[in-house]
């Protein structure tokens, strides 16, 4: 029996978070990927995607994690037959940006025409910003010029200041790695830190900065991979990791669709940085909703090993 009662909350991957109605029709679509017929499966997604609204935040999270779920062939056809339909054209061209993103030599074609079913997302719903954060995700594959990207950008921000998934795309972009620098990156931190609220959608964007950081750091290898556990000892990363420590795992603190995603990254960067026992308060906020990233860069590779190792030496 549990001390006082209390049981251990069993840890399982959850790509739709805490959003419950996504969580629903994800199973579905897992669970009869073979039975369903294509009728059904659109049907779910547009009632899913309709009772979304005019809420951008939760409708990128519902479409990152559908596109993740359902077939390309059915993303393909669904688009086709529906050339109307913003939500048909965005599930296909969302599904192809994620696709690309672990392909050597992305389809030039393939992503021709996702560009194309953004344009009509686009003219179909013109205050959704979604269109043009996969327009700039699929721009950022190919590592186009800034004269393209940034104007991009510049329709997203018009459309939802913060945007989530469209800052983790230009935070990657404007990285080293990609068709930044190091400079860049730190001043687009620095000023989205300045300006958006401490709540924002952004809100973990520091500290994936960080996680990131420390994981290319450690690719390196020789004396760098070596001294890669030091970043965490830098004022920088200190402060950031001091200042979601102390709100975020609070109850209803952080509202965006991709909390629990933020969670895990606190997480896990405080289990990085040698504070366990200070984790252990956002372990019991994650309520046992574990994500693949940044879970799967632990030894093994295994997020749900992962996780429940580090879960367990916090105490939790």
């Amino acid at each position: 029996m549990a001390l006082l009662g209390r049981r251990r909350i069993t840890a399982r991957l959850a790509p739709e978070l805490d959003d419950t109605d996504l969580g629903k029709v994800r199973k579905r679509l897992v669970e009869s990927r073979t039975a369903a017929g294509h009728n059904l499966v659109a049907a779910m997604i547009e009632q899913l995607l309709r009772s979304s609204g005019r809420d951008w935040d939760r409708r990128a999270h519902r479409m990152s994690v559908l596109s993740e779920s359902t077939a390309p062939a059915f993303q393909h056809s669904w688009a086709e037959e529906r050339a109307q339909d913003p939500d048909a054209q965005l599930l296909y061209a969302w599904g192809v940006m994620l696709r690309t993103r672990y392909q050597e030599q992305p389809d030039a074609n393939e992503t021709h025409e996702a560009l194309d079913a953004c344009a009509r997302a686009a003219g179909l719903r013109p205050d959704d910003p979604n269109p043009w954060v996969v327009r700039l995700g699929l721009l950022r594959v190919w590592r186009r010029p800034t004269t393209e990207v940034f104007p991009l950008w510049a329709e997203i921000v018009r459309r939802d200041r913060w945007h989530r998934e469209a800052h983790l795309q230009m935070l990657g972009y404007l990285s080293p790695q990609e068709c930044g620098s190091y400079r860049q990156t730190v001043e687009f931190l620095d000023r989205v830190r300045a300006e958006a609220a401490p709540t924002a959608p952004t809100a973990g964007l520091e500290i994936a900065s960080l996680v990131d950081h420390y994981h290319g750091t450690l690719a390196q290898g020789g004396i760098e991979g070596l001294t890669a556990s030091r970043l965490w000892s830098r004022p920088d990363a200190e402060a950031a990791l001091d200042r979601a420590l102390a709100d975020w795992p609070r109850s209803g603190y952080l509202a965006h669709a991709a909390a629990v995603a933020d969670l895990n990254v606190l997480a896990y960067a405080l289990v990085q940085a040698k504070r366990v026992a200070q984790a252990g308060e956002v372990f019991r906020a994650i309520r046992g909703l574990v994500t693949m990233y940044p879970w799967a860069l632990g030894e093994g590779g295994d997020p749900l090993e992962s996780f429940g190792n580090w879960q367990q030496r916090a105490g939790i």
